[in-house]
């Protein structure tokens, strides 16, 4: 039974996320809309300085090291709604 639900977390659609990112709190939106930047910004090339200093200030700017943090803090608060726990969980495995 639990592996049915876990298996369910993790097999939400495009379509069903961003419904679901749509519908989300606006603190869910902001850290799943982190979440893809920071994905982002991360597979960039550092081909040079000026490149380099581009991806450490977006990676700061968006505080990427912070993510795991705050999804913590909104598993914890959202403990009781399972759709943004889903959207999280499907958030996080995406990007």
């Amino acid at each position: 039974m639990i592996l049915l639900a876990l298996a369910a977390l993790a097999t939400m659609s495009d379509t069903q996320i961003a419904a679901a990112r749509k519908a989300a709190p606006a603190d869910v939106r902001a850290v799943v809309d982190r979440w893809e930047m920071c994905n982002h910004w991360g597979g960039e090339e550092a081909y040079d300085k000026a490149r380099a200093r581009q991806i450490e200030r977006a990676s700061a700017r968006l505080r990427c090291d912070r993510l795991d943090r705050d999804e913590a803090l909104l598993r914890h608060r959202y403990v009781h709604r399972p759709a943004i726990l889903r959207l999280l969980t499907a958030a996080h495995d995406i990007y």
